[in-house]
C-alpha cells in the first residue's frame, strides 16, 4: 500500500509544480484554446497543457516507484506493517513488485510508446488542429503498437463454458481501445469532468489490480490518478488549464491499455464486465450523443452541446453543480464495476449501470430526447413491418427538438406548406446552434414511389448566421413538378431567410399543449 501511496503523491506533487511552468511555455507558442462564440464559451485563451502535465509526471514517478519497489522491498513492507498497527480496523494490503518478468518490460515499453503516439497526436490537434480522420489515424496506430507488444486476450468463460476469439481477439482490442479513447474525448467538454472521471476511474481500476495483487499496474494507475489529481487542481471549475484532446485522449488510452494487460486476462466474464463499467459514463454520453445525431440525419463527428454536462448546465445547475452530478454517476459504476471484479460476481456491474440510466433518464437529467428518438423510430419501423402504414396519409412527418426552447415550428410550418404546395418529395429542416444550447430537427416526406435518381433533383441551402452555420434546409423534387426550379429554390432561399432573422431575436417558448413538444416527435 505504501508504493500506491507513495506513487500517487509524487505524481501530485511533480503535476503541481510543473502545470504552471507549462501553461507560460504553452502561452508562448498559441498551445491555447481561442474561444470562438460558437461551441468554445470560455472568455479568455486557456492553456491545453493539462494532458502533457500528467503524461510527464506519470513518465518520471511510475518507472521511479517500480525500481524502488523492486529493490527495496523489505522497507516498504516494514512501512506497510506500521500502517497496519496504526489503523488496527482496516486490513492494510501489502502490495510488491515482485520479480520484473521480461513480458512486463515488453508490454510496458508499448505502453510508454502507444502513449507517446496518441499524446503527439493530441498535442497536434490542440496545437493546430488536424481532420477526425487524421486523429483516427493516429490513435489506430498507437493501438497498433500495443497489439504488436502483446496486449490480446483470446478467451473468456462465462456460465461454464470457455469462449475462443481466436484472430477476432485483434479486433475486439482495437474496438476497445478506439471505444475507451474518443468516448473520454468526448466527454471532456466542461471544466474538470474529464480529470474527475479520470480520478474515479483509475482508483477503481487501482482497487482491482490490488485485490489480485498486479503491484506494477496498480502503481501506474493510482501514478495516473496522482497526476489527474494535479490537473484537477487546475482544471476545477473555473478552469484555468485545460486537458486538451491530448489528455483526454490519453487518459482513455491508459486505462484500456492496463485493463487489457491485467484484468481482460483473467478470462472470466466479471474481468470483462468490470472495466466497461468503470467507462460506462464515457461510453452512455457516446452512445446517446450517436443516437442523438444520427436520427436526426447529422454527421456523428458533427458538434453539438447535447453531452451529459451541457445537459446539466442547461437545467439551471452551476458548473459545480454540474460536475458533483457527473461525479456520483462516475462513482456509482465505479463501485459496480470493482465490486464485481473484486467478488468476482458480474451483476454488481449490471446492477450499477442500469441504476445509473434509470437515475439519468427517470430525472429526465440526460438520455430523455434520445430516448424518445428511439422510440419513435422503432414504432415508425414496426409499422412498416407489419403494413400498418397502407391507409395512412400521403405524406409522413417526424419533428424533434432535440435541443433548447426557441420555437421552430413556425419556420418549419412555412417549409413543409411550401413543400406539399410545390409537391416536392422530401423537405428537411436541420438546426444545431451550439452557442444558443439549440438542436431541432423536421423532415416531411411523401409516400410517393422512389423514383430513379434521372428522374429527380435535390439541394441544400445552408444557413448562416455571423458567419457561423447553424443549420441547412434540404429537400428534393420531382422532375416533372408543377413549378421550375428556379421558383421552388426561390421560394426556400426566402424562407431560409426568415429564419436566419430570427437567430437574434429573443426565443419564444412553445406552448405545452401543441402536438409536438419542445423534445418529442410529432408522427402523422
Amino acid at each position: 500500500m505504501s508504493l500506491i501511496l507513495l506513487s500517487f503523491c509524487l505524481c501530485t506533487l511533480i503535476g503541481v509544480s510543473i502545470i504552471p511552468r507549462l501553461c507560460k511555455v504553452s502561452r508562448r507558442f498559441g498551445l491555447v484554446d481561442n474561444p470562438d462564440k460558437t461551441r468554445k464559451l470560455h472568455s479568455e485563451a486557456i492553456p491545453l497543457v493539462g494532458g502533457i502535465g500528467f503524461a510527464i509526471s506519470l513518465l518520471l514517478v511510475a518507472p521511479l516507484v517500480i525500481f524502488l519497489g523492486q529493490y527495496f522491498s523489505g522497507f516498504f513492507a516494514s512501512i506497510d506493517g506500521v500502517l497496519s498497527r496504526l489503523i488496527p480496523f482496516f486490513e492494510i494490503p501489502t502490495i510488491g513488485i515482485g520479480h520484473i518478468r521480461p513480458v512486463d518490460v515488453v508490454e510496458y515499453s508499448g505502453l510508454i510508446l502507444g502513449g507517446l503516439v496518441m499524446l503527439a497526436v493530441g498535442i497536434l490537434d490542440d496545437w493546430k488542429g488536424i481532420r477526425g480522420r487524421q486523429k483516427l489515424a493516429g490513435q489506430i496506430v498507437a493501438a497498433t503498437i500495443l497489439i504488436a507488444f502483446g496486449y490480446k486476450f483470446h478467451r473468456v468463460a462465462f456460465a461454464g463454458f470457455n469462449f475462443e476469439f481466436g484472430i477476432f481477439s485483434v479486433f475486439l482490442v482495437y474496438f476497445w481501445i478506439l471505444a475507451a479513447v474518443n468516448s473520454v474525448n468526448l466527454l471532456d467538454g466542461a471544466d474538470g469532468i474529464a480529470a474527475s472521471i479520470g480520478i474515479i476511474m483509475s482508483v477503481a481500476l487501482g482497487v482491482m489490480l490490488v485485490s489480485i495483487g498486479k503491484g506494477i499496474d496498480a502503481v501506474v494507475v493510482f501514478g495516473l490518478a496522482g497526476s489527474l489529481t494535479a490537473v484537477l487542481i487546475f482544471n476545477f471549475p473555473p478552469a484555468k488549464v485545460y486537458l486538451g484532446d491530448a489528455g483526454s485522449m490519453l487518459i482513455g488510452f491508459l486505462l484500456a491499455a492496463v485493463a487489457v494487460r491485467s484484468t481482460f486476462k483473467q478470462n472470466s466474464m466479471y474481468a470483462f464486465m468490470a472495466p466497461v463499467t468503470l467507462l460506462a459514463i464515457p461510453f452512455i454520453d457516446t452512445a446517446a450523443a450517436i443516437v442523438r445525431r444520427r436520427l436526426t440525419g447529422r454527421s456523428i463527428f458533427a458538434v453539438d452541446r447535447g453531452h451529459i454536462h451541457h445537459e446539466l448546465l442547461k437545467k439551471g445547475y452551476s458548473p459545480l453543480k454540474s460536475l458533483v452530478w457527473v461525479v456520483l454517476f462516475s462513482v456509482i459504476t465505479a463501485v459496480g464495476g470493482a465490486g464485481a471484479f473484486v467478488y468476482r460476481q458480474s451483476e454488481f456491474a449490471m446492477a450499477a449501470v442500469v441504476l445509473v440510466v434509470i437515475m439519468m433518464a427517470g430525472a429526465q437529467l440526460f438520455g430523455f430526447a434520445e430516448l424518445k428518438l428511439v422510440t419513435h423510430k422503432t414504432n415508425s419501423l414496426v409499422r412498416s413491418l407489419l403494413g400498418g402504414d397502407k391507409d395512412a396519409e400521403s405524406i409522413r412527418d417526424s419533428v424533434y427538438h432535440v435541443q433548447g426552447d426557441r420555437d421552430w415550428d413556425d419556420s418549419w410550418k412555412k417549409l413543409r406548406d411550401f413543400a406539399v404546395d410545390s409537391e416536392l418529395l422530401e423537405m428537411t429542416l436541420n438546426l444545431n446552434a451550439p452557442w444558443l444550447h439549440e438542436s431541432y430537427h423536421a423532415k416531411m416526406k411523401s409516400r410517393e414511389s422512389v423514383r430513379e435518381s434521372n428522374h429527380m433533383w435535390s439541394t441544400s441551402i445552408p444557413l448562416l448566421h455571423s458567419k457561423k452555420i447553424f443549420g441547412a434546409v434540404e429537400f428534393s423534387c420531382a422532375m416533372d413538378s408543377k413549378k421550375s426550379h428556379q421558383d421552388i429554390i426561390k421560394g426556400v432561399l426566402d424562407i431560409a431567410a426568415e429564419i436566419e432573422s430570427t437567430i437574434d431575436n429573443p426565443p419564444k417558448t412553445k406552448i405545452e399543449n401543441k402536438d409536438t413538444t419542445a423534445d418529442a416527435a410529432a408522427v402523422s
